[in-house]
C-alpha cells in the first residue's frame, strides 16, 4: 500500500510545474457561476468590491442573480474579476471578512476568487456546448450524489474525447483520485492508452494521459510509451517516460528502454530513448550509460539528465 504514494509523487511532478488548475478551483469552491462583472467600487485603501452578474449557477448560488467579490488589488498575485466578460468564477465565502469589515448585508453574499490559475476561464456563448462548463457540471453533479461509476465513466470520455480547453486537466483529476479510476473498465483503459500513445502533438496532454495510466500501474505500459519515444521529439515526454519507468519498474526500466534500443531505426529515435534512460535517474541507467561511447552526444545529453552527481562528472570528463 505504500507504493502508491510513492507513485504519486513521483509522478506528480509535472502536475505541479503546470501552470493550469481548473479542476482545484471546481473543487475546491464554494460557489461556482457563470457570470459577468457589471460594477466596481473601492472600499477604503486596500479593498474593491466587484458585483457580479450571475448569468448562471453551477452550485453553490442557486438563489442569488448577483454576488460580491472581495479584492484585495494591491496584491498582484491575487485573481480579479474582468469587466465585461462571462466568465467561470470559482469562489470562496467570504461572509466572516464582509462582517469585519462592515459591509452592508444587502450587497452580498460575499466571496473570493479561489486564486488557481486555470479557474477564472471565459466562457463560450452557448453554455450547453462549452467544454469548460460541461466538466464543471459533471463534478458539481458527483457532489449532488451521481453515481461514482457514472461520473468516472463520464470523465473517462472526456479525457479522450474533450476539447483541448479541459481535456488535459480532466487526465489530471482522474490521475489525484483513485477511487474514481477504480471504476473504469478494461475499455476505458485500453482507450485512454491508445490516446496517451497515439497523441503527437499536444505533449502536456500526452504526459497528463500517461501518468493517469502509470497510476494505474497497468501491465505492459512503459512498453507501449516507449514506442512512441521516437516520433514525439519532445525532451518533457522523454523525462516523462523516464519517470514513469522508474516508477513502475525501479531498477529494471533500464533493461526495457535499453530493449527498445535495438529497435530504434532512427538517430532521432535512438536519441529520445536514451535521455528517457538518463532520465530514470537510477543506478542501472548510470552504469548504461558509462558503458556506452564517451564521444556520443546522444549519450552525453543522456547523462545530463541523470542529474547524479557521477553523471555530471562523466561529463565534464568527456568534454
Amino acid at each position: 500500500m505504500r507504493i502508491l504514494p510513492i507513485l504519486c509523487s513521483i509522478l506528480g511532478l509535472s502536475v505541479i510545474a503546470s501552470s493550469q488548475n481548473l479542476r482545484k478551483g471546481l473543487v475546491r469552491a464554494d460557489a461556482i457561476v457563470v457570470a459577468r462583472q457589471v460594477g466596481k467600487k473601492a472600499h477604503g485603501d486596500q479593498i474593491a468590491l466587484h458585483r457580479l452578474q450571475v448569468i448562471q449557477n453551477v452550485r453553490g448560488a442557486a438563489e442569488h442573480k448577483a454576488v460580491t467579490v472581495i479584492d484585495w488589488p494591491k496584491l498582484s498575485l491575487h485573481q480579479r474579476p474582468t469587466p465585461r466578460q462571462s466568465r467561470l468564477y470559482c469562489l470562496q465565502d467570504a461572509s466572516v471578512a464582509a462582517t469585519r469589515m462592515g459591509l452592508p448585508t444587502s450587497d452580498g453574499p460575499y466571496f473570493k476568487m479561489v486564486g488557481w490559475a486555470g479557474s477564472n476561464p471565459l466562457i463560450g456563448k452557448d453554455l450547453e456546448k462549452d467544454p469548460v462548463m460541461r466538466f464543471a457540471r459533471v463534478l458539481a453533479s458527483s457532489e449532488k450524489g451521481t453515481s461514482p461509476n457514472v461520473t468516472a465513466s463520464t470523465l473517462a470520455g472526456m479525457a479522450v474525447n474533450a476539447a483541448p480547453a479541459v481535456r488535459t486537466e480532466i487526465a489530471r483529476f482522474l490521475s489525484e483520485r483513485t477511487d474514481l479510476r477504480g471504476k473504469l473498465s478494461s475499455v476505458h483503459w485500453t482507450q485512454l492508452i491508445a490516446r496517451a500513445t497515439g497523441e503527437m502533438e499536444d505533449i502536456e496532454y500526452k504526459i497528463a494521459l500517461s501518468e493517469l495510466c502509470a497510476a494505474q500501474r497497468l501491465d505492459g505500459f512503459l512498453d507501449a510509451l516507449a514506442v512512441s519515444l521516437g516520433p514525439v521529439q519532445d525532451v518533457r515526454f522523454a523525462r516523462c517516460v523516464g519517470r514513469i519507468g522508474k516508477a513502475l519498474h525501479g531498477e529494471e526500466a533500464t533493461t526495457k528502454l535499453v530493449e527498445r534500443l535495438k529497435y530504434a531505426g532512427q538517430a532521432q529515435d535512438r536519441r529520445m530513448l536514451l535521455l528517457a534512460i538518463g532520465a530514470t535517474n537510477t543506478k542501472s541507467a548510470l552504469d548504461a550509460l558509462l558503458r556506452m561511447s564517451s564521444s556520443d552526444a546522444a549519450v552525453n545529453a543522456a547523462l545530463n539528465e541523470h542529474r547524479s552527481p557521477r553523471a555530471k562528472e562523466a561529463v565534464a570528463r568527456r568534454k
